[in-house]
């Protein structure tokens, strides 16, 4: 039973996490997909906006030639002009003889150009924009076509943006959106945790009352086995003509219960721990050992923050030992003694039994790995109850002597 349970709360745990993996692998991925997508949009569309800012100024300059190529000072004025363009980092004038008239590089003015020469004769429009390689390294060119006032060709315009420069834009961009997906994953974590910190609270709930269910359960089947014996003793009393006899017995069994389930209930207020403690007082009777709870004992769920699985955990553990114990006892009067006291922060939870008593020389190692004087395979109850407790914070201290009975006392603090 007790495996069948851990194996319940590990595909629910295994579940829990395998919701919370996958729904931050898919938010992480959507986030890295979209962001891909916008930035390969935003890329494109920042080639397209060169190519255009590249038209659009190369015809602003075109139709300012047609005016500074009656000034004094050409070159100045381009100058002026040229300087208030940012998005060009290169400008130059070509004449019809390939001669270069203007260059913003002052020393290649009156130099022969060299490079493409634009063919306007097959193009639709007198400008158009390539991508090539020139003395400044690759860049992408608009060019346009210059005419004089009775529409002859005069020469061509190039306005150059480097690769170099759109790089570094690209780059800004790509960082801007690297910024942004990073920024939008943190914030996507935060959630999530949040999220997950929300499930696991509705989830540890849940396994709270799932294991008071099951609790319940095995309560009813303990009561269900010891009202049979119950019966029994009834129907003998019965059989035998003691009639009077099994009318006190049913008076008496039927005052124990309830003043028991009673008292349970109106002073644990853990549901998961109640449920236990029904079932162990079932099974008391059944070992034919006296349940008892010390005076003044009480739980209450505002004192302390305890998983309830830990403090079931520990508490059935405790008094199964006991039971245990007293099973290998002869005495005939066998008392099961049970107090379990919380204030603000603390609980105490003492477990004491009236069994044949743990040998000095055996105290310590009781709470070791696979000890037991009890044959093999046994040995692992204790252990796993002092691992627990420690890893609460608490301590646990045995007390015991031979032939009288032993008592365990545990402190928790949270």
């Amino acid at each position: 039973m007790k495996k069948e349970k851990q194996n319940n709360k590990g595909n629910l745990t295994f579940l829990r996490k395998e919701i919370t993996r996958v729904q931050l692998s898919l938010i992480i991925f959507i986030t890295l997909l979209l962001s891909a997508g916008g930035l390969l949009i935003n890329i494109n569309s920042n080639n397209k906006a060169f190519n255009q800012n590249l038209q659009n100024t190369s015809e602003l300059i075109t139709r300012l030639y047609s005016f500074a190529k009656t000034q004094n000072d050409l070159c100045s004025y381009m100058d002026d002009t040229v300087a208030s363009l940012s998005d060009v980092d290169i400008f130059s004038i070509v004449d019809k003889s390939n001669t270069r008239i203007y260059h913003t590089n002052h020393a290649l003015i009156g130099t022969q150009y060299d490079g493409t020469h634009p063919d306007f004769s097959k193009r639709s429009a007198d400008y158009f924009t390539e991508d090539s390689n020139g003395p400044s390294g690759p860049q992408r060119r608009t060019y346009s076509a210059i005419y004089d006032s009775d529409g002859n060709y005069e020469g061509f315009i190039m306005t150059i943006r480097l690769k170099t420069s759109m790089r570094g834009v690209t780059e800004r961009t790509v960082l801007l959106f690297v910024f942004v997906t990073i920024a939008a994953i943190l914030i996507e974590l935060a959630i999530c945790t949040t999220l997950s910190k929300k499930i696991k609270k509705e989830f540890l709930s849940f396994t709270e009352d799932f294991e008071g269910t099951k609790f319940l359960v095995d309560s009813m089947r303990a009561n269900n086995h010891d009202f049979t014996n119950k019966l029994h003793v009834i129907l003998g009393l019965i059989q035998i003509g003691q009639y009077e006899k099994a009318q006190n017995y049913i008076q008496n069994i039927s005052i124990i219960q309830r003043e028991t389930v009673t008292f349970v209930m109106h002073n644990i207020e853990n549901s998961s721990l109640a449920a236990l403690l029904i079932g162990k007082i079932a099974r008391s009777s059944e070992c034919n050992v006296k349940f008892t709870f010390r005076e003044n004992s009480h739980y209450k769920n505002e004192d302390v923050n305890i998983p309830s699985e830990a403090l079931v955990t520990i508490t059935g553990n405790l008094i199964d030992n006991a039971l245990d114990a007293m099973n290998t006892s002869t005495k005939e009067n066998k008392e099961l003694s049970v107090g379990i006291f919380t204030k603000q922060g603390e609980l105490l939870l003492i477990v004491e039994d009236s069994g044949p008593g743990i040998a000095d020389g055996f105290k310590e190692k009781i709470f070791d790995n696979g000890f037991s004087t009890k044959g093999t395979g046994r040995g692992v109850g204790l252990y796993h109850t002092k691992q627990l407790i420690k890893s609460l914070g608490g301590e646990i201290v045995v007390e015991s002597q031979i032939g009288k009975g032993s008592c365990f006392t545990v402190t928790l603090r949270k």
